[in-house]
């Protein structure tokens, strides 16, 4: 939530067709090639789905016998595993479980009819992994889950910290911020890293499939595996090395440890300084840039007033040192903004999570 514009927009650039903003999700319409550029290069999706059909259906039964006649011999095998997972608003039809079973009975039906024989279902690692939306009135569609897995999941993070922001999250609200990123960032309360991380991979233009393609769209059995390392290749070329303006801080030793793991598992050791320091002691260079990060809150603290005493010294340190910088905080703690000593510019309702969370922009003067 709150992400859907800048998803829309890194689409686009993609090479994604007539693209149509929703709520927490966007549509759009793309070829194969497209396709797998989206899986390799997007940053800011957590799933790709490829509808397959739509439909109106008023209980269970409907369900069953629309799925069933839907063509799935032409998207899956009998040596192939599916699962089925559901989500589903509808007042009535809303036992997920339930449906999920019908729709697998009406696919492996459908294949028992034809062949005599039926493909193997595996909830946890399928092949194959399709998708039903249920809306409130009934209207249906199901889809192919060409990401096979919540694409998040970059392959660094060996370890986090409390309240961590996932690497989509991190991804999209940097890109809200709208950083050059020819320009320093910095995350002065790095905790594990993801931020920084992620600066560091748009900067230096790296394609988060580089990191981990386990996609389930190299299961499918019309995954056509020499375009796909085509456009790998060509992903390894547009990237660039000479980035080192990135830099994170954090005052315990202990989430400086993890952030130095999840940046050499990123390879990006030479791109990032990482120095074990309190906010108000971190070095900025001067000129511009942006500073992001995710501060302390709440019962990360405990404190109230502690808690308060620190925003306040937050806002002093980045007016004293960040002269010309914007900065950016995410935080579900409304004292936030009441407390920071510098008046909000732009903010955001995002979600961190299941968290409602504010992100906050500033722009830091010159000094006085």
């Amino acid at each position: 939530m709150g992400l859907e514009e800048v998803l829309a927009e890194e689409l686009k650039q993609l090479g994604a067709d007539d693209v149509y903003v929703g709520r927490r999700g966007v549509a759009c319409v793309a070829d194969q090639e497209t396709l797998y550029k989206i899986l390799i290069h997007s940053r800011m999706a957590i799933r790709v789905l490829v509808r397959l059909a739509e439909h109106g259906i008023a209980n269970e039964s409907e369900l069953y016998e629309w799925v069933k006649k839907l063509p799935w011999e032409d998207h899956l095998s009998i040596k192939n595993t599916l699962a089925v997972d559901v989500v589903s608003f509808h007042p009535e039809m809303n036992h997920t479980i339930f449906l999920a079973q019908k729709t697998k009975d009406a696919i492996v039906d459908r294949f028992r009819d034809l062949y005599d024989m039926r493909p193997s279902v595996s909830p946890k690692d399928p092949d194959v992994r399709i998708n039903l939306h249920i809306s409130n009135d009934g209207a249906s569609h199901i889809a192919l889950d060409a990401s096979g897995r919540s694409m998040n999941q970059r392959g660094y993070r060996q370890r986090t910290g409390k309240a961590a922001i996932n690497e989509v999250l991190a991804a999209g609200l940097i890109s809200l911020s709208l950083w050059d990123p020819e320009t320093p960032f910095i995350d002065p309360m790095c905790g594990s890293g993801t931020f920084v991380i992620e600066a560091a991979m748009i900067a230096k233009r790296r394609a988060p499939a580089l990191l981990n393609d386990n996609f389930g769209l190299k299961r499918w059995p019309g995954f056509r595996e020499t375009l796909w390392q085509r456009l790998i290749r060509e992903a390894e070329r547009q990237e660039r090395r000479d980035v080192d303006w990135i830099y994170g801080g954090d005052h315990d030793p202990r989430m400086i440890k993890i952030a130095g793991e999840n940046i050499r598992q990123a390879r990006l050791s030479h791109n990032i300084t990482l120095v074990n320091k309190p906010f108000d002691k971190l070095w900025i260079p001067e000129g511009n840039g942006v500073i992001i990060s995710n501060p302390p809150y709440g019962e990360h603290i405990g404190d109230r007033r502690e808690l308060r005493k620190m925003y306040e010294e937050l806002g002093r340190v980045l007016k004293y040192k960040a002269a010309g910088y914007k900065a950016y905080f995410i935080t579900p703690d409304r004292e936030f903004r009441e407390t920071m000593p510098m008046k909000p510019g732009k903010i955001f309702n995002v979600m961190n999570g299941s968290i409602p969370c504010e992100y906050i922009s500033y722009s830091i003067g010159p000094k006085k």
